[in-house]
This record gives C-alpha cells, sequence and structure tokens, in this order.
C-alpha cells in the first residue's frame, strides 16, 4: 500500500522484482540444463515476481488525480447551471484524489493471491481459485486503507505473541501428561513383573512339593 502511493517507490520496487525474475530464469536455465524445455510448471516460481510488479503497477495506477473543471461568473454563480451565456465566465479546476479503483482492487486482488499462494508447494487450480476468492473478499474490505492494514497485522501480532506464550505451556501440560502415563505404565509392568515371580516361586513349590 505504501508502496504504490508514491511513483518513486513503485517503480524501484517493479526494477527490483524484475531483476529478480530475470536473476531466478538465468539459475534455473543453468540448473536444468540446455536439453529441459521450460513449462508452466518449472516457470511458476520464476514469473511470480513478474505478477507481483503487475499487481503493484496496477494499485499505482488505480490511485490517481481527477480534475473537475467548473465555470463560474464574476458574482460566483455557476454558469453551467444558471444557463446564463452571455456573462464573463472563468474556469477552476478542482484536483481531486482518489484512492480506491477497480484497478487498485485488480492489482491487490493479485499480490494478496501471490503471496498467499507462494506460501504453498502444491498450487492446483480449485486452490488458486479459493485463494483468489479470499483476497477478493479481502481486497473488498481493505480498500487500500493503511490503518484497516495495520489492524491486521496488529491481529496477527496478538496471534503470535500468544501462540509464542502458549507453545511452552503447551509443553509443559504435555510433558507432565506423559510422566504420568509412564509412571502409571511402569508401576503395572513392575506389578506385573512381580506376578510373574510370585508365579514362577509357586511353580518351583509345587515342582519341590511334587518330587518328594
Amino acid at each position: 500500500v505504501v508502496i504504490s502511493r508514491y511513483t518513486i517507490l513503485t517503480f524501484l520496487a517493479m526494477g527490483v522484482l524484475t531483476f529478480l525474475t530475470t536473476r531466478m530464469y538465468t539459475t534455473l536455465k543453468k540448473a536444468l540444463g540446455p536439453e529441459l524445455k521450460l513449462n508452466l510448471a518449472t516457470m511458476k516460481d520464476v514469473i511470480s515476481p513478474m505478477i507481483i510488479a503487475l499487481g503493484i503497477f496496477a494499485m499505482y495506477r488505480g490511485r490517481r488525480f481527477i480534475v473537475e473543471a467548473s465555470t463560474t461568473d464574476d458574482a460566483g454563480v455557476d454558469s453551467a447551471v444558471a444557463g446564463d451565456s452571455t456573462t464573463d465566465a472563468a474556469t477552476e479546476s478542482v484536483i481531486q484524489y482518489v484512492e480506491w479503483t477497480w484497478t487498485f482492487l485488480f492489482g491487490e486482488t493479485l499480490v494478496m493471491t501471490s503471496f498467499i499462494s507462494n506460501s504453498f508447494e502444491n498450487q492446483p487450480t480449485a486452490l488458486l481459485a479459493v485463494f483468489s476468492a479470499i483476497s477478493f473478499v479481502l481486497s473488498l474490505w481493505l480498500r487500500g486503507r493503511f490503518w484497516r492494514y495495520a489492524t491486521i497485522l496488529g491481529f496477527e501480532g496478538i496471534i503470535a505473541i500468544l501462540v509464542v506464550m502458549a507453545f511452552p505451556i503447551m509443553e509443559m501440560i504435555l510433558e507432565s501428561i506423559v510422566d504420568e502415563k509412564m509412571r502409571k505404565v511402569g508401576e503395572k509392568i513392575r506389578a506385573h513383573d512381580v506376578r510373574m515371580k510370585e508365579m514362577l516361586k509357586r511353580k518351583k513349590q509345587e515342582s519341590g512339593s511334587d518330587s518328594r
């Protein structure tokens, strides 16, 4: 969102992603050899930065300035509204900044889908469709507003902190449960050993009495 707001950051990010794509293509070409043909399955990781770059550019183009012209006369009355064509009129330009458009929605959905899909090794068509739907819904809610992104990041940070705090506690609980289970198993094994020794002792006594 911050990158797509400024022209320098947008084109700088696109340049970095293009350079990364060329480096990945060169490395992949050397690793696979000249005889192996490149297809979509092998090129999906290579073209991913270019898809992100396209999404960033769409987000950049989606934010635009709209110039609206309004004609007013010397008395400050809108000539187009009043219908007076004889009065000397002056044209004033009103610049309006539009933060969200459908182009921005397309770019944001594309970038989010690319980032989500890159987190998974296997990317079937159905899974990509699910990722695209989730990204589309999130983009409709986010609408390029920074505080909404900050809300999501803060929520993820809270979840991460809770997970970090909960894992040691869960480990201690599981360790105590395993220790208790092992203690009970050990007691059963020892009790079974005692019973087996008593049975052997009785058999020896019975065999000794029979021999007499």
